[in-house]
Formats: structure tokens, C-alpha cells, sequence
């Protein structure tokens, strides 16, 4: 079994339910004040949404309409009402993104380019800090990265290297935590917010969290935790390894998803003198299954998989509104890893392994990560210069554990299996006690009202250089080599504003990836393919030509036109080999539509609806040859189409949201096994799925909640990329039911 998790969930209902009661006994109730922010949940008419200004497109406070790029914000209020637990729940629901699944995890996928199981072609910040992993670069989008912190989050959809570096190509998604609403007058006394939840539901689901939000004279606290417990969704499937039955048929295994999380988040600002100072912890521990199995073998016994991360922050910034405005940020990140993964089943290959294969690592990376950034604002604040450089290093040390029943070290004699433990080298020997280095350099010139002229133009550029010293895997007293990534990330938008109501923007930009330690290093491990001497970074560039009509004030229209080139994309091949595996063009329109009716007594009613369309132009492989797909896009679906609408009057809400998702094509090489294609569609089916949430507020601090996931129950897949005989199934449909405690 895995290690216990963090926190006892029984105990963690106590806890919720100990922060829930601390306002009856933390003050009296507090005057209130004329220009307080507005409260986490405070429900915004679409009109005042628009308003909203948006840090994450320019670093600067700008509404959606004015900032460069495309991009949105999703409130609290929003996250309740259509019941999103999750950032991959936010973003599918967004034009352009769409759910995707590698191994065990599920990912998202945009403009048409499937995503793997690392995640990390977006960029994840926490109140404008990079959270990605520190290993594989991998944004956590699932539901090991709760929502309980957030006090909104921004999505920026597109290229966005320019001012946040690697991993940033289809887009960031940046979290703003919640935070005390005021300072406190001296005769006030300490004041505590809190919100706990409890939820529970189908396939053994149990999740509770809370959070507390503190405030005196000197210093504002958020305390909050979740601990999320599931059984998750098991289908039979086949799998990889062409094991048949005694009619000759392929065999279907069952695949097992149960998984546990905690999640731990404490953030302290200082107030008064020290104003500007903020410091925050994260701990995320998850344990989890996987799968199909990390080498599509479903696993024949349980595997203890358990990760653990912990991010310190460190962040001064100077109060907002002045001529020169400035801030430092200070990360120590550290990814703990207790693995015990199960690659081949007792007797498997006609008994070559009468044990199976197990690897077990055991073992920590950790990065340490400095930003340091200056903003000034001239000309009344009409013109706008910012710069600012970044260094980060992982650092490595070797393995506390790192085995396996199978000589995974001995390539040329096909790894033969062993009655006696079989001790490895580090992990990640070619950088054992050896920095991995990123620097960065950035600035950007914001120009509104140009020439006199409703114009505004943004102007960005980013130098970023990732350098490293290793040695051979193959030949490890050789000396020690040096390898280098150099890249350059240009932006340029230009918004006209010819009224209030209508904005067009042209925008074209470049972002790129670079290879993450864990596509570069691995060593004696089935875990990880890893390609050195060869793997290139990742680059797209993209030009995005839209316009954002506000035709009324409760009903908004946005289009976006889009045209993206993709270079070096990475990936595994069918041989299971890591490599720059293909270039490919795309050009595409993103349509979305917001309105709202008021009915006075009877309530409000608010909608959204998008349409996504992506066009493959053309592509090729490493050796310039175009993939045989007969012109179709694969792997994505060319066409997405999705809408909610809710219902809200005065303590009841209803919301409900379907989504529709064409085709899947794949490509003609992964059709090549008979017996693989006889029981796998040679294209994965369109299909679509419809949610609903109901929320009623039983008295003035305590809300239930009803939500169905999939009511219809549609049976739909993923694609699973490769030559292989299955897809991966979505799961069917689910109840939870959940109480809020709002004090």
C-alpha cells in the first residue's frame, strides 16, 4: 500500500470544521466599509466581468478588451455556480482548449495539439509566480491542484514566452489566491473569514476542504487544506502487450484509477510598514495508480506511487500605482518521489520475467528560482516600460533507493531479469551534483493612446539561455560535456479601440519549450526515454488577428483568427523512443459569446457559448517527410463547440454546460497491428457530454450542492496516440453532493 497521506481525513474534517466555527469566537462584527473589495463570492453582472482588470497579458492592470492577446477571467462566484473543482474543469470550458489523457493523467490539449502526459506546453502561476514542475516542467491541471485558494483565474490563450519564458505555448493560466479584503483601524480587533466543504460522491469519492482568511494590523494570513480521496473510474480495456485468451482474442484487463491528494497552502502578507512582503508554502501530496501501466502492461499487483512538492515563495513588490514600481521574488521548490512502478507481470514474455519487472526510486529534485523586475510609468501613465531578469537552477544529488528485479542497465543484453535485487545508478546520473541552469531576460514597452490615436501598442522581448554540464550516461568516467539552448521571444500587439464598446487587435508571437531534466537525462530506468545529444526545443509562432464587439451591455461577441506554426515538437514515437517527432502548421477561428438577461424578481440568467474550428495546413516528420494522415489533423479534434447557461434567484442557482468534441483522426502508422485495428476504430468517435449544478442556500452561512458530471451517461474516449488497441475511456456518469460552511 502507499505511505499513509498527509493528513487523516477524519482529522481534516475536524480541522474544517475548527476554522468553519473561528469567526464566532475570532471578533465582533465589523463596521462596514464604504470602499471595501468586493467579498470571494460576490456575484458579477456580465457587464461589471468585462470591467475586470487582468494582470497576466502585460504584467499590468488592463481589461480584457485592452490587453494584448486574448484573454478571460473566471471568478470565484463562477467556480460555485458551475461546480469546477479543478483547472482542467475552468480551461475545457474555454474556446480553444480540450481535454486530452496520456497514462494515468489527465491532461489539456489546445489549437489543435494533443497534449502528453508531462502537460507542459502551459504555464501555471500562482499570484505571478511559476509553479511548473521543477523535473518535468508539467503544469498540475487536475484535481491534485484544488480551487479552495483562489480568489479568480485568468486565462491567456496563445504564445506568451515573451514575458514568462519556457513552457508558455498554449498559454498561461494564473491564479490570484485570496487575500485579506482591508488593514484593520487600531481599535479593531482580529477579524477571520473562513469557508469549509464537504463533498462527497460517486466512485468512492470524498473530499473536504477549508480556508481561513485572518487579518490584523501587522499581517494577513491564509490558512487553507484539502484532502480529496477517490476510487476513481475502472472500465475494462485492453492494453500494450497483445496478451490473448484461449480463443486466440486479445485479453481486456481491468484499469484501476484510485487516487488521494492533500493539499496544503499558507500564505502571510505584511501590512503597515513592511507593506509589499508576502511569503507563502505549498505542500501538494498525491498517490496515485497507473493505469495502462508506464509501459501499457496493466499492472498484476497494486503499486505504491506517491509524489510530494514543496514551494516556499518569497516576494516583495512595491505598492502599485507609482512612477517606479518594483519587485523580487525568491522559490525553493522541492519534488519528492517514493515510486514503485510495476512494468511487466509475473511470467510475462513467455516467461522471460518469472517475477515480472518492478523499478523502485526513491529520491528528490529540487530548484531554486530568482526574479527580480522593475516597471516605470511615464507620460501619465500612457506609456509603460518594464524589464526584468530571471535565474533558476535544478540541483540533483542521487537517489536514496533506485532498483529493480530486472537489469535495466544492461541494454545489450535485453535486460534479464534477476532472483536478486539489482542496484541502479542515480536517476539523473549525467547531472549528479551538477546545476541545471535557466537565466532569462525580458522587457516590454507599453504604449496606450499612440499618436493621440485610440491605439495602443505592446512591444515584448525575451532572451532565454538554458545551460548545463553532464557527462555520458553511457560512459561515465568520460569527462564532462557542456550543452546550451538559446532563445528568442518576440511579441508585438497593436489594439485599436475606434469605441468603448469594440476592440481589434493584432497580435503576432513567439514562444517556445525547452527539454525538461526528465527528457534529458534518465539513466538505467524504464521510467523515462531520455535524448541528450539530440532533443531541440519546442517553438511555435503564432499571429492572432480579433476583434471584441460588446454589442450590448449584457451581451459580448469575441472572435479570434489564428495561424500557428509548431517546430521540434516532442514526443515519444511508436518504439517508444523520445524524440523531436514532427513540425506541423495550423490555422484556426475561436468564436465566443457572453450574455445576460436581468428578469428583475425572477432572477438573472447568464450564458456562454464557443465554437472552435482548427484546419491542419501541413507538417512533416525529422527527415522533412509529410506524416501520411491524408491531410486531416490528428490526434486533436478539428471542430469544439460548447455552452452553459445559469439560472440564479436570490438563494437558489441552476447551471448547466454541455460540450461537444468532433472526430479524433490518427495517423496511418498507427494502424499498422491487425489485430490492434480490429478492435479500435480507426478514428475515435465525436461525442458529447452535458453537466448540471444546483446550489440552494439553506440559511445565511451554509449552502448544499447537487452536481452531475456526464448526465446523459455518454460513453466517450480519448486518444490514445501510437499503435495500440484501445483509447482511453471518459468517465460515465457521476453524482456528488456537497454542504459549504460560509462564516
Amino acid at each position: 500500500m502507499p505511505p499513509s497521506p498527509l493528513i487523516p481525513w477524519r482529522r481534516m474534517l475536524l480541522l474544517a470544521t475548527a476554522l468553519s466555527a473561528l469567526p464566532a469566537h475570532a471578533h465582533d462584527d465589523p463596521a462596514p466599509e464604504e470602499h471595501s473589495e468586493p467579498e470571494w463570492t460576490q456575484s458579477l453582472s456580465l457587464e461589471e466581468l468585462l470591467q475586470v482588470e487582468l494582470s497576466a497579458p502585460s504584467k499590468r492592470l488592463q481589461k480584457a478588451r485592452e490587453a494584448p492577446g486574448v484573454a478571460s477571467v473566471v471568478t470565484r462566484e463562477q467556480l460555485q455556480r458551475f461546480g469546477w473543482t479543478t483547472l482542467e474543469d475552468i480551461l475545457i470550458s474555454q474556446p480553444g482548449f480540450f481535454a486530452s489523457h496520456d497514462y494515468e493523467r489527465n491532461t489539456v490539449g489546445a489549437r489543435g495539439l494533443w497534449e502528453g502526459w508531462n502537460n507542459n506546453h502551459l504555464l501555471l502561476l500562482v499570484d505571478g509566480v511559476p509553479m511548473n514542475d521543477n523535473d518535468t516542467a508539467a503544469a498540475f491541471t487536475w484535481d491534485i491542484t484544488p480551487l479552495f485558494l483562489v480568489k479568480s483565474v485568468e486565462i491567456l490563450r496563445g504564445p506568451a514566452s515573451s514575458l514568462y519564458g519556457s513552457s508558455a505555448i498554449h498559454g498561461v493560466i494564473a491564479i490570484n489566491t485570496l487575500s485579506s479584503a482591508r488593514t484593520l483601524s487600531e481599535g479593531e480587533r482580529l477579524e477571520i473569514n473562513s469557508e469549509a466543504r464537504l463533498r462527497f460522491g460517486s466512485q468512492g469519492t470524498a473530499a473536504v476542504d477549508a480556508v481561513a482568511v485572518t487579518r490584523s494590523r501587522h499581517v494577513s494570513a491564509v490558512v487553507g487544506f484539502q484532502h480529496l480521496r477517490t476510487d476513481g473510474f475502472s472500465y475494462l480495456s485492453y492494453d500494450g502487450s497483445g496478451r490473448t485468451d484461449a480463443t486466440g482474442a486479445l485479453q481486456r484487463f481491468t484499469i484501476r484509477d484510485n487516487h488521494e491528494s492533500d493539499y496544503l497552502f499558507v500564505k502571510l502578507e505584511a501590512l503597515e510598514a513592511l507593506e509589499g512582503l508576502s511569503l507563502q508554502y505549498h505542500l501538494q501530496d498525491w498517490s496515485y495508480r497507473t493505469g495502462h501501466g508506464w509501459n501499457f502492461w496493466v499492472p498484476d499487483i497494486e503499486e505504491p506511487m506517491r509524489d510530494r512538492r514543496h514551494i516556499a515563495v518569497l516576494r516583495y513588490r512595491s505598492a502599485p500605482g507609482g512612477t517606479l514600481e518594483q519587485e523580487y521574488v525568491f522559490k525553493y521548490q522541492r519534488h519528492e518521489y517514493d515510486n514503485h512502478v510495476r512494468f511487466y507481470p509475473n511470467g510475462a514474455l513467455d516467461g522471460r520475467y518469472p517475477s515480472g519487472v518492478t523499478e523502485v526510486f526513491k529520491s528528490a529534485v529540487n530548484e531554486l528560482f530568482g526574479r527580480a523586475q522593475l516597471s516605470a510609468s511615464l507620460l501619465d501613465g500612457h506609456l509603460s516600460l518594464l524589464g526584468g531578469v530571471e535565474y533558476g537552477t535544478t540541483l540533483y544529488h542521487g537517489d536514496e533507493q533506485h532498483y529493480s528485479n530486472a537489469d535495466l542497465s544492461d541494454e545489450e543484453g535485453d535486460y534479464p531479469a534477476s532472483e536478486t535485487r539489482v542496484l541502479l545508478r542515480p536517476l539523473y546520473a549525467p547531472i549528479l551534483d551538477e546545476p541545471f541552469n535557466k537565466a532569462g531576460a525580458y522587457a516590454q514597452l507599453a504604449w496606450s493612446r499612440m499618436l493621440e490615436l485610440p491605439l495602443s501598442l505592446t512591444l515584448g522581448l525575451r532572451y532565454d539561455f538554458q545551460f548545463f554540464h553532464y557527462r555520458d550516461p553511457r560512459q561515465p568516467d568520460s569527462p564532462r560535456r557542456y550543452k546550451s539552448y538559446e532563445q528568442l521571444s518576440p511579441r508585438l500587439s497593436l489594439v485599436f479601440l475606434p469605441s468603448s464598446a469594440l476592440s481589434l487587435k493584432l497580435q503576432a508571437g513567439r514562444a517556445f519549450r525547452a527539454p525538461s531534466s526528465g527528457e534529458l537525462f534518465g539513466t538505467d530506468t524504464w521510467m523515462l526515454d531520455s535524448n541528450v545529444e539530440v532533443l531541440r526545443p519546442e517553438r511555435v509562432t503564432t499571429f492572432d488577428l480579433g476583434a471584441d464587439w460588446s454589442i450590448r451591455p449584457n451581451l459580448s461577441w469575441r472572435n479570434t483568427l489564428f495561424h500557428s506554426s509548431y517546430d521540434n515538437l516532442i514526443g515519444y514515437s511508436n518504439e517508444n523512443a523520445l524524440n523531436n517527432l514532427f513540425t506541423q502548421t495550423h490555422a484556426g477561428l475561436e468564436s465566443e459569446l457572453m450574455a445576460e438577461v436581468d428578469l428583475g424578481r425572477q432572477g438573472r440568467v447568464s450564458a456562454f457559448g464557443s465554437y472552435t474550428y482548427v484546419r491542419l495546413l501541413g507538417g512533416s516528420d525529422p527527415d522533412g517527410v509529410s506524416p501520411s494522415n491524408a491531410g486531416h489533423l490528428t490526434w486533436a479534434p478539428a471542430h469544439l463547440a460548447k455552452a452553459g447557461a445559469s439560472y440564479r434567484r436570490e438563494r437558489f442557482s441552476l447551471a448547466l454546460q454541455g460540450r461537444y468534441q468532433s472526430e479524433v483522426h490518427r495517423r496511418e502508422e498507427e494502424l499498422l497491428t491487425p489485430s490492434y485495428a480490429a478492435v479500435r476504430p480507426s478514428v475515435v468517435p465525436a461525442w458529447f457530454r452535458f453537466d448540471a449544478n444546483a446550489r440552494f442556500q439553506l440559511t445565511g452561512w451554509a449552502t448544499a450542492e447537487l452536481k452531475v458530471t456526464n448526465l446523459l451517461n455518454t460513453r466517450s474516449y480519448l486518444v490514445k496516440t501510437g499503435d495500440f488497441p484501445f483509447d482511453y475511456q471518459m468517465e460515465g456518469r457521476r453524482v456528488f453532493a456537497s454542504v459549504e460552511i460560509d462564516l
